[in-house]
């Protein structure tokens, strides 16, 4: 089963429908969800999630926060993946860069399917034993 971190989403209807969508693969369990930075790289450091979704307000470069989790992730032993979840308008170019790292996939906000090919393809990745090669 691969764990998962959920980071930057509000309490409630979106976080539970996030929840649920992730966890209607039973491969797939939320551990934990944090709103902030701070407490969201606590509860990495403590779980070791193998996948952390990260939403974004705007880019990963515009957002200290959510890059310091990204960081914070990608720095752990091994690897988090991340599936960093942008806004339906939010222009995807400026992540063209980090997507090519490996196990980092950028998936449109309500993009249920595309959300769950991204955790499919990491969880191949962490089952191969190297996060960031494919299988």
């Amino acid at each position: 089963m691969m764990t998962v971190l959920v980071v930057g989403v509000p309490e409630g209807e979106e976080l539970e429908r996030l929840r649920s969508r992730i966890q209607s693969n039973p491969h797939f369990q939320v551990i934990s969800h944090a709103r902030e930075a701070a407490v969201a790289l606590a509860h990495a450091r403590v779980l070791l999630p193998d996948i952390t979704v990260l939403a974004l307000s705007g880019g990963l470069t515009a957002d200290p926060a959510a890059l310091e989790v990204f960081r914070g992730v990608r720095a752990l032993d091994p690897p988090c993946g991340v599936v960093l979840r942008t806004g339906a308008d939010t222009l995807v170019a400026e992540l063209d860069g980090v997507a090519a790292e490996g196990s980092v996939h950028v998936v449109r906000e309500g993009d249920a399917d595309g959300l769950m090919r991204a955790l499919r393809t990491i969880g191949l990745r962490r089952a191969s034993c190297d996060p960031d090669e494919m299988p």
